[in-house]
């Protein structure tokens, strides 16, 4: 066995020789396929596509002497085989493996891997010649333990020859992922969507194994993050390091392992010039290859000095955006592509001083920008916004009475013995009775020139932001109303608000904004550094097409800058400016019930307005009907910041600090409202509002006045604490006054007083 050493500044890319355990080269063999495809509840949308492509192209995938399997699987317990061992090129008839198809990959439960791993293995064994796993999932395991999952993985491993493992989307368990494929010496692949899916899953098919017989490899180094790999074919292959040695298959020519470089006054590895890169194609190959896998893993720290080695300038500029799983799995297919095809390097030049650009435009530099401008709109309507729903959709309450119960079962029973008209009565008459249950549906209206983008909604303690929007409509009551209520109108106009999710976890949830923006906030964007390949206007009505797949969700500035001093400071000024927006909207509802409204009481009496209340329509809130929230199909695991100030947790009513005012006693919370009180009182003794002819029209005047700009404050605070939470969160690091996660409690001082914060990262299940 020998090892080559390259210099790869500050590592060492080194090349063994994998030892053959015999001369004669192996051939392709016929292949067992075992496909294990999730049919987890969050595959609702995709696996029709799935279902389809199986059908229709499974047998022009497989080889003649070929066989495939499919193994389905779900929740513990629900997984099973529905095609054993088919040799599917030969069959004439497919109906049975189509209606299996059909039958048994329909989206039901939650995701566990475990099971439909060892069903494989052991389908493997009963199958057994030459065997090629296909595993893919879009979800996070929440069934079983990293533990038992890789003891799974690593028992399949002697029976096959070949291992592909596919995160589907971007909520899949992404590190248990690498520890699988690393564990059974596999490729893993990431595909966004089925577009993406689609050929890879075809690649696999037609990937035929030279067999699973499999040597040890020292590697007579240490191995950074724990895995060597290797080029097979168009494949990059992983594989866990145990003590220095890993086990690969025969037919490999080398592995490579980059490792930290060895000062030895001996030996000293061989330098490789990048810029002329077809002098050490094969080091120059296995160098891109390092620059994917561990981007894949998201470490950074290796990666940046392998660019600057590369010196590649598209890589280097790609890669300085390169935050959350998006943009990974992006670079990670770049760089892949240009590990294996040798016109794809370079492409931009090669300058190993190139920097990335720390201060890159964002997504969150765009949403502030564009919500700053009240001329500027969000086009709903548009062709070019296309929404992915986040969460579970709301199903409305429509419960029976027990008196309305009780009718419906009379009918039910009479319906049984009932014939002619009778029986056609009596069904009119129960559809009737249930169409009053029935969910109310709100028709939007169209709305050709958008909505006001000024409504952002920062979560205070996820990475995600959404535009929240005021949609004008109507609902059609008139099965409702079943001729009562004559006041009412059968389709009622009215309106809902809907919050449209952007960032969703720190990934970009709606890939296009279409918008119409104002000159200034156009010149604003250029001037910020937006990219042009972001920004691009149509003939049609000076409409703005914004590209967010083109655009960073944050920068290396935004990472570095993560202190956590400045978000407790931050923390308290949000504090304070909630502290005054909340006595102005207090004294706002106190005097003037903080509605301006016609009032659907002095409309259509107070019963009607009673029933329509009922029904989840106000004419302050617009349609908003009780109901809840449909049960969990699935879940995945996100992160969540979350950043308290002691005894500064929760502020207090405005008659509890009118209270405290009164009695000079104040706890720290009522002391940061005080102020704002005081303010409203030497308002209301002012000469501004003594002299006025029409006091309460100046008074509420200037509430409002205070209470918008008191809003605009805790928007602008909540942008810069959203900053800092994306820093830590997306870029997966740590403030800056913390040498680990076990420290996050500071104390700092406000106006000569100590205040504690305390900042805490914990995973959260989020149900689909």
């Amino acid at each position: 066995m020998s090892k080559t050493s390259y210099l790869v500044s500050p590592f060492e890319l080194s090349y063994i020789q994998v030892p053959q355990a015999s001369q004669a080269k192996p051939v392709p063999q016929p292949t067992n396929h075992i496909v294990v495809i999730d049919c987890s509840g969050s595959m609702w949308n995709d696996l029709p596509l799935i279902r389809t492509q199986l059908k229709d192209k499974l047998p022009k995938l497989i080889a003649e002497g070929d066989t495939i399997s499919i193994i389905w699987f779900s929740s513990r317990g629900e997984y099973g085989t529905l095609v054993k061992g088919e040799p599917v090129a030969t069959l004439k008839d497919l109906s049975d493996l189509n209606k299996a198809i059909d039958r048994w990959l329909k989206p039901v439960g939650l995701t566990g891997f475990k099971e439909p791993i060892e069903e494989a293995a052991k389908l493997a064994k009963e199958l057994g010649g030459v065997c090629s796993l296909f595993f893919m999932s879009d979800g996070y395991d929440n069934q079983w333990s990293q533990a038992q999952i890789l003891k799974a993985v690593a028992d399949l491993v002697p029976v096959f020859a070949s291992t592909t493992w596919v995160e589907y989307g971007y909520y899949c368990n992404h590190p248990l992922m690498v520890s699988m494929a690393e564990s059974a010496g596999g490729a893993l692949i990431l595909n966004e969507d089925f577009k993406k899916y689609e050929p890879a899953f075809e690649a696999a098919m037609a990937k035929r194994p030279l067999g699973a017989k499999r040597v040890e490899v020292e590697l007579g180094a240490d191995a950074i993050k724990g895995f060597a790999f290797a080029l097979d074919g168009n494949a990059l292959l992983t594989f866990k390091v145990e003590g220095d040695r890993v086990t690969v298959p025969e037919h490999l020519g080398e592995v490579w392992c980059l490792s930290p470089e060895v000062k030895s006054k001996t030996s000293k590895p061989t330098s490789v010039d990048f810029a002329q890169p077809g002098n050490n194609p094969a080091v120059v190959a296995a160098t891109y290859a390092a620059i994917a896998l561990y981007s894949q893993r998201m470490a950074s720290d290796v990666v940046f000095p392998l660019l600057k080695n590369v010196g590649d300038v598209r890589l280097i500029k790609q890669f300085s955006g390169c935050f959350g799983k998006q943009k990974y799995a992006e670079f990670v297919e770049t760089s892949t592509l240009a590990a294996f095809d040798p016109k794809l390097r370079l492409e931009q030049g090669y300058d190993p001083t190139a920097v990335p650009d720390d201060n890159a435009f964002t997504v969150l530099d765009l949403l502030r920008i564009i919500s700053e401008d009240d001329g500027n709109r969000l086009l709903l309507d548009s062709d070019a916004f296309r929404y992915n729903r986040t969460g579970r959709p709301r199903v409305q309450d429509a419960a029976l009475s027990e008196e309305e119960q009780k009718q419906v079962d009379d009918l039910e029973r009479e319906i049984k013995v009932a014939r002619g008209t009778l029986l056609s009565n009596l069904q009119v008459k129960l559809a009737a009775l249930k169409a009053t249950k029935s969910p109310l549906k709100f028709d939007a209206a169209p709305m050709p020139d958008g909505v006001p983008v000024g409504g952002l909604v920062y979560n205070e303690t996820r990475p995600n932001v959404s535009v929240q929007t005021r949609r004008e409509g109507t609902v059609n009551l008139a099965v409702r109303k079943a001729g009562a209520h004559p006041k009412i109108p059968d389709v009622f106009q009215t309106f809902t608000y809907r919050n449209y999710t952007i960032i969703r976890d720190g990934l970009v949830n709606v890939e296009t904004l279409p918008l119409k923006l104002t000159q200034a906030t156009l010149d604003k964007l250029k001037q910020a550094g937006i990219p042009g390949s972001a920004l691009g206007t149509s003939d049609k009505g000076g409409v703005t097409v914004v590209q967010l797949r083109e655009i960073p969700i944050i920068n290396r500035s935004m990472v570095k800058a993560t202190s956590a001093k400045r978000l407790f400071e931050l923390e308290y000024d949000l504090t304070v400016a909630r502290a005054a927006q909340k006595v102005y909207n207090a004294f706002l509802k106190e005097n003037f019930e903080g509605r301006t409204s016609e009032g659907f009481k002095v409309l259509y009496g107070e019963a009607e307005a009673t029933w329509l209340k009922d029904l989840g329509i106000t004419d302050y809130s617009g349609f908003n009907p009780g109901g809840k929230q449909a049960d969990k199909q699935d879940s995945y695991v996100g992160k969540e910041l979350h950043v308290a100030l002691k005894g500064l947790s929760s502020l207090p009513t405005l008659k509890d600090v009118q209270t405290r005012m009164a009695s000079g006693k104040h706890t720290a919370t009522s002391a940061l409202m005080a102020p704002y009180v005081k303010e409203v009182e030497d308002f209301l003794a002012s000469d501004v509002y003594a002299k006025s002819p029409d006091q309460p029209k100046v008074f509420k005047a200037w509430l409002e006045a205070q209470a918008t700009a008191s809003k605009k404050k805790v928007r602008g605070l909540l942008y810069e604490v959203s900053q800092i939470r994306f820093g830590v969160i997306v870029g997966q690091t740590w403030f800056t006054e913390f040498s680990s996660l076990d420290e996050n409690t500071l104390t700092f001082q406000v106006d000569g007083k100590d205040v504690v914060g305390t900042v805490t990262m914990k995973e959260i299940e989020v149900a689909i």
